[in-house]
């Protein structure tokens, strides 16, 4: 940071719809094979002569556990980061972006808070990449900062704050226009 902090924004994917589905799908698997196998194991029976015991549905179940939990790690430590100092913008949107990526004035060619459609322009949220539109990174809503890269480049950052972000982007054009 150079300057005084102007705006910070956190954003997380937890407690939104996308994690809810996450999770309701994960218990449902889970407790699918819970009953799988409670039901295919009579007493006194070796498991290995189960469907589950079948080594193709050990292979499936194990996948399965392993997608589910990646899914889930990816869902809990996704974390969308934007600050504004009085000179410049920094984001991060990990574990995507990791290192905090710093743009100056002489990077960009625009820079709005806009209000935008996240199905109709880049196929919903998170990490996304749209031949029209270009790069999005965002967890939820409806609002974003608009990046234009001098190269022509396109990436919108959602956000939760779209006022005082806003706000925040006019001092820092204000900055940039008296240097």
């Amino acid at each position: 940071m150079k300057g005084k902090l102007l705006f910070s924004e956190t954003q997380h994917f937890k407690n939104t719809i996308f994690w809810w589905i996450e999770v309701g799908v994960g218990l449902i698997t889970l407790g699918g094979l819970a009953y799988g196998i409670s039901i295919n194991l009579s007493p006194g029976e070796d498991w290995v002569n189960t469907p589950l015991g079948n080594p193709t549905n050990i292979i499936a179940a194990t996948i399965t556990a392993i997608v589910l939990g990646g899914v889930h790690w990816l869902f809990t430590t996704m974390k969308l980061i934007v600050e504004i100092d009085s000179e410049n913008l920094y984001y991060s949107y990990y574990p995507f972006v990791r290192s905090k990526k710093q743009l100056r004035k002489n990077d960009l060619k625009q820079v709005e808070v806009r209000k935008y459609n996240p199905i109709l322009e880049y196929g919903g949220w998170g990490y996304r990449i749209s031949a029209r539109n270009g790069k999005a990174y965002n967890m939820k809503g409806s609002y974003g900062l608009q990046l234009v890269f001098n190269n022509g480049d396109r990436l919108l950052i959602g956000t939760q704050k779209p006022e005082e972000l806003k706000r925040a982007i006019d001092q820092l054009k204000d900055n940039w226009n008296q240097h």
